[in-house]
């Protein structure tokens, strides 16, 4: 008969060493800038799964010349939910009224497009397809959300309305949750999955 003792720390060194693992795993992805989106996909998937809903991700939809690129697309009978995931261990600077914000740790200092204004204007095109191909009355919400390994970023943000989801990942259920998300606005699914392409 077994040792209770070499059962017990046979447990712990396989608990250790699926840890570590996991850890080199997600480090890996973090490093090559995937974990972020692998991350708001697993959870949007998680919501999507037992409410009949889907979820695209690295997708786009055609406007005339334009492509239109988004990270995440959350299709159901409430409307549709785009989101976009910005990865970071740092501290991210913006104001809602500037083009540009930035994003520093303790290797670089990074500037990239208002986020908030580039989903706005994604929206935008994406409501300009809808009515070319007669789908109305819509609903479309749209998020960023900002993913670290480890420790949270600081967010330095100003002049940041109400209506602006940008959130920290552990706040991306909370938002899902709302009754805005379980709401049947009689909308066709299929007919607008039928408007995006796998990049």
């Amino acid at each position: 008969m077994m040792n209770p003792l070499y059962f017990i720390a046979g447990v712990l060194v396989l608990a250790i060493i699926f840890s570590v693992i996991s850890y080199l795993m997600k480090s890996s992805a973090y490093k090559k800038g995937i974990y972020g989106k692998k991350v708001v996909n697993k959870a949007l998937k998680k919501f999507a799964s037992i409410r009949e809903m889907t979820v695209l991700s690295d997708v786009a939809v055609k406007n005339a010349d334009r492509t239109i690129l988004f990270d995440h697309v959350l299709v159901g009978y409430f409307g549709v939910l785009f989101v976009q995931t910005i990865q970071g261990k740092g501290s991210f600077y913006g104001d809602s009224k500037e083009p540009v914000w930035t994003f520093t740790d303790e290797k670089q200092k990074v500037t990239f497009k208002n986020p908030l204004t580039e989903m706005e204007e994604k929206v935008e095109q994406f409501r300009e397809v809808l009515a070319k191909n007669k789908i109305y009355n819509v609903s479309i919400e749209s998020a960023v959300t900002v993913v670290s390994l480890g420790e949270e970023p600081k967010m330095y943000l100003s002049n940041i309305p109400d209506s602006a989801n940008i959130l920290l990942e552990k706040e991306l259920m909370p938002l899902l949750r709302k009754e805005r998300f379980e709401k049947d606005n009689q909308i066709d699914p299929k007919a607008i999955l039928a408007l995006f392409e796998k990049q």
